[in-house]
């Protein structure tokens, strides 16, 4: 007698009592399928014959059942995740943002060029190439204080243009 004959014998009688088990917890008759598949090659590859083979195999498809069930779940969270990651990096896919954000950057241009020549130079040092008060003080030859009161004076001028700039829209 061969041993897959044997193996057929003892999991014969419980297979289908260990499908509803797995399809209750899968909710998916292919899933439960695979779950008292797995099971009966675990039994298999065990080359066991435990003293009480129902139960085994009950507890064995439970634990591939519930295994399957939270890797799905967790597949599903963070595909979804990743869907919507790439969404909200992704500005062709809306294009209605992209022209509120080419609008932005267009009021935000507008108001640093109404800024004048001082306070335009200091904002830009600091802001865009990212310089420290120090450093703008150098480069622009006036004291720290001078770069210090010229950005704070720039940031309010951008603030109340762009504030103006919503209020129009």
């Amino acid at each position: 007698m061969d041993a897959s004959g044997a193996l057929g014998r003892m999991v014969h009688p419980h297979l289908s009592h260990l499908h509803a088990i797995a399809k209750r917890i899968l909710r998916d008759d292919d899933l439960a399928h695979d779950a008292v598949q797995e099971a009966i090659i675990t039994l298999w590859r065990a080359g066991l014959v435990p003293e009480q083979t129902r139960a085994w195999l009950v507890r064995t498809v439970i634990h591939r059942a519930m295994h399957e069930r939270r890797t799905r779940t967790r597949r599903r969270r963070w595909e979804g995740q990743a869907a919507q990651a790439e969404l909200d990096d992704c500005l062709l896919c809306d294009p209605g943002r992209e022209v509120e954000n080419a609008e932005l950057l267009d009021a935000i241009s507008a108001a640093i060029d109404g800024l004048t020549v001082e306070h335009r130079d200091v904002f830009v040092l600091r802001e865009l190439e990212g310089l420290d008060y120090q450093a703008i003080a150098e480069r622009l030859k006036v004291p720290v204080g001078t770069v210090r009161s010229r950005l704070n004076r720039a940031r309010g001028f951008l603030r109340e243009a762009l504030r103006e700039q919503a209020v129009e829209a």
